[in-house]
């Protein structure tokens, strides 16, 4: 229990950083448009403890599971009340509402566009990162060869069991890995370099559309080698070459030569035969393959590889955000989730990625907190006007109109936003709620 608790609380760190380093944005840009900042606060609630600056207060507060950035310019906004103005007249210098609307819209684009550029950064940095993976020769059969194992009929004529792939499209690929990140997601024909025989051949494959994803009906071909065993009678290297009396040549012959979870395993041992008996689906053993210390894609090609990553995860975010004004619950509900959920996953991933090694840990880490950040950059641009996009809206409209805002206009579309942004976060706790009861 008390594991799960620190697993937790990483989690709302994590979160909260970069909720702060998004808040340090508008800081910086509200510093160069020369606005004050009175209070840069890690953490809401009650103070712990601050550090003065020249103009601003740097601040510790309770509860270290977000920030805010609190910039000159209530005092402007409490005279025009109490005055009874229709504009705000009397603005002190340094205030948020001395700058122009153009200053006051880089202020507020500058909290979404830093949690762009630090979801570039942790993906690039997760990219550069070496881990070891798993490697598998690319050999390759059509998935309508084993209609038992899968039954999606996809036919692709041209490949038979047991083909090398070399490369696609031109490109040289090194494993059975690298073949599957080649291969497009939209739909388009692919060549393929194959080695057959000992010949060298290009055939072209067509993908088929599978519900929303396009598949090439293609999968892996592995020899049925053990790896690593629990049990002591099965040692890596063995070589299952019969199940229930049926040759086999591969995994996939395995898996296909029983449909009652009953496996009578003929085992090849230094040229000598003995039988093993599983019965169940789970095998007390993992199939041989390599493990390699590599990275995502080479050095030269992590800037827009990372480029590429942030702007599908920003596109993902934005399909589950349109999903949920049109009510598409479940589809929203596939990427969206609530924060206390979140903050779990976060801290029991990394935490499980960090057991199995450092690199793994940090990148696992860098792949959610992109996610996070990105997140953070698409809700912050809705048209709310405590939200930086309702903020911007506001300052386009007195651009507009060649005049601020009514002061009471004003107050009140922020009470508006704000009740708003409360029944949002109603919503993502509702979807924590509903997540621990399942209902």
């Amino acid at each position: 229990m008390l594991f799960k608790l620190l697993q937790f609380i990483l989690g709302f760190l994590a979160i909260g950083l970069i909720v702060f380093l998004h808040e340090l944005g508008h800081y910086y840009a509200a510093r160069f448009f020369k606005v004050e900042v009175e209070v840069l606060s890690y953490g809401m609630g009650p103070r712990i403890f601050s550090i003065y600056g020249k103009n601003t207060e740097f601040r510790l507060s309770l509860f270290p599971f977000g920030g805010y950035c609190r910039m000159k310019g209530s005092i402007d906004l409490e005279k025009a009340l109490r005055d009874e103005k229709d504009s705000i007249i009397l603005k002190e210098d340094g205030s948020y509402f001395a700058a122009t609307p153009l200053s006051r819209i880089f202020i507020y684009l500058a909290g979404p566009l830093t949690n762009y550029l630090l979801a570039f950064l942790l993906l690039l940095i997760a990219a550069v990162i070496p881990v070891e993976r798993i490697s598998n020769d690319a050999y390759i059969t059509p998935i309508d060869d084993y209609p038992s194992l899968f039954p999606v009929s996809i036919h692709q004529s041209g490949i038979e069991k047991g083909d090398l792939v070399l490369a696609v499209d031109g490109n040289k690929i090194e494993d059975y890995q690298g073949f599957i990140r080649a291969l497009p997601k939209d739909g388009k024909d692919v060549e393929l370099l194959i080695l057959r025989d000992g010949n060298e051949q290009i055939i072209t494959i067509h993908p088929s559309l599978n519900g929303d994803t396009y598949s090439y009906g293609l999968t892996l071909y592995q020899d049925a080698l053990i790896g690593s065993s629990s049990v002591p009678e099965l040692r890596r290297g063995d070589r299952i070459v019969k199940v229930n009396g049926s040759d086999v040549y591969s995994t996939l012959d395995v898996y296909s030569a029983s449909e009652s979870n009953e496996y009578i395993l003929t085992i090849e041992r230094d040229g000598n035969l003995f039988t093993y008996e599983v019965n169940s689906s789970q095998f007390p053993f993992s199939w041989d393959a390599e493990i390699e210390r590599r990275r995502d894609v080479p050095l030269r090609y992590a800037i827009p590889y990372a480029f590429e990553q942030t702007n599908n995860f920003l596109l993902t975010t934005l399909e589950a955000l349109g999903a949920l004004i049109t009510l598409n619950v479940s589809d929203a509900r596939s990427v969206i989730t609530g924060p206390v959920n979140a903050a779990e996953s976060i801290g029991s991933i990394s935490t499980e990625a960090f057991s199995v090694s450092s690199n793994s840990g940090i990148r696992t880490l860098c792949y959610l907190l992109a996610i996070v950040s990105i997140s953070l950059c698409i809700g912050n641009i809705l048209p709310i006007p405590t939200f930086d996009g309702g903020q911007i809206l506001i300052c386009v409209a007195e651009i507009i109109r060649h005049g601020g805002l009514k002061a009471r206009t004003y107050l009140h579309l922020q009470i508006i936003g704000m009740i708003l942004a409360l029944l949002i976060m109603v919503g993502m706790y509702y979807f924590d709620i509903k997540d621990y009861f399942h209902f």
